[in-house]
């Protein structure tokens, strides 16, 4: 009972450093402050903190990165108290594990380089297909990775660039410095100083969407006589990739659209508003780490409006069952769509069919 009750405190602490506490865990966290022992170890914990952020950011190893920030507590300390060292190695992996909600891949790209060419040396943190991630960047900028995504930066991050590099779907929430933060992908560029916004950039989908919740951004398509952006909250940029490459006007600005839909996934809900079945399975796909594959083309273009909350593959799946004419059938990592004869006639293709 005692260690279960130590495990809580910690993952308690976990997300205070991380992600942050929910409203849910907020009375739990205040009964802790009558809690001496774990407020001093805490205390000590929380000032040594910023030492596993700055570690050079190669392949990170959870355990040697926090042996670095236990040394840097026990030189502090010396000897007049001795702490247990099994429980905080025990509970930094416990602190890591907080970051992302299924797991953070911290990779090292490219070849040992000299100190002179460090500055391009990449990070990238991954959210593998099947799983979404949150990460704290060296800015304390918060970055929520789609399933599927990934972003990339400098070792020189924070200190002489911003610079963000995305692959997928992230949404970014970015304390405002006097560096401007870019994220770049491969069909546009985004420049702001701070605010809170979604990009959508996978390499299969036709555009590239990027919607605004707070403050303002400047977009750039990438091409040399493109018209560059400036979007308000609530305004949602589509910037076309075959029309890019066309050199033909790419942008489609929407104004006053719901950013809820854009960026509910990272609160958990799957989010839809007269998407076709066929960009619907393209999310569960990432979502759950599976293939959907269709009986007949027809089925594609039944349309979806509201949303569902992320919960396991087969409840999602019943959810659009009792609400569109489809039938389904999970083999391994293989679903399969069909038309449910017997229903059909109470739909029509190309309407909305609501979700609940």
């Amino acid at each position: 009972m005692q260690e279960n009750e130590q495990e809580q405190k910690w993952y308690l602490a976990a997300k205070y450093l991380t992600s942050g506490l929910d409203q849910e865990d907020q009375p739990e966290w205040e009964a802790l402050k009558d809690d001496a022992q774990f407020q001093e170890d805490f205390a000590k914990l929380r000032k040594h903190w910023h030492t596993f952020e700055t570690l050079p950011y190669q392949q990170i190893d959870i355990a040697e990165g926090w042996d670095a920030v236990w040394n840097r507590v026990k030189e502090k300390e010396k000897p007049q108290r001795k702490f247990s060292v099994p429980a905080f190695v025990r509970y930094a992996a416990v602190i890591v594990l907080t970051l992302v909600s299924s797991f953070l891949l911290w990779q090292w790209i490219g070849n040992t380089q000299s100190q002179s060419g460090a500055e391009d040396v990449l990070t990238t943190i991954e959210a593998p297909t099947g799983s979404t991630s949150v990460v704290t960047l060296p800015d304390h900028s918060k970055v929520w990775l789609n399933a599927g995504s990934k972003i990339s930066f400098t070792k020189n991050y924070g200190i002489t660039n911003r610079n963000i590099n995305l692959e997928g779907e992230a949404f970014f929430d970015v304390i405002k410095r006097e560096v401007a933060f870019q994220v770049h992908t491969q069909a546009q560029d985004i420049t702001v100083l701070g605010t809170a916004f979604n990009v959508k950039a996978y390499s299969d989908d036709p555009k590239v969407v990027t919607t605004l919740v707070r403050g303002s951004l400047k977009v750039k398509p990438k091409a040399s006589a493109a018209k560059e952006y400036l979007l308000k909250p609530g305004e949602k940029l589509a910037i076309w990739k075959d029309k890019l490459r066309m050199g033909l006007p790419a942008g489609e600005l929407q104004t006053q659209i719901d950013t809820e839909v854009e960026t509910g996934w990272k609160d958990g809900w799957l989010a839809v508003r007269g998407e076709s079945l066929d960009e619907l399975a393209r999310k569960i796909e990432r979502l759950h780490d599976v293939k959907i594959i269709f009986e007949t083309e027809q089925l594609k273009q039944y349309r979806f409006s509201g949303r569902i909350k992320q919960l396991s593959l087969e409840q999602v799946l019943k959810a659009m069952a009792l609400t569109s004419p489809i039938n389904f059938v999970i083999q391994e990592k293989t679903v399969t769509l069909k038309e449910n004869t017997s229903t059909r006639s109470k739909y029509r293709s190309l309407e909305n069919v609501q979700t609940k």
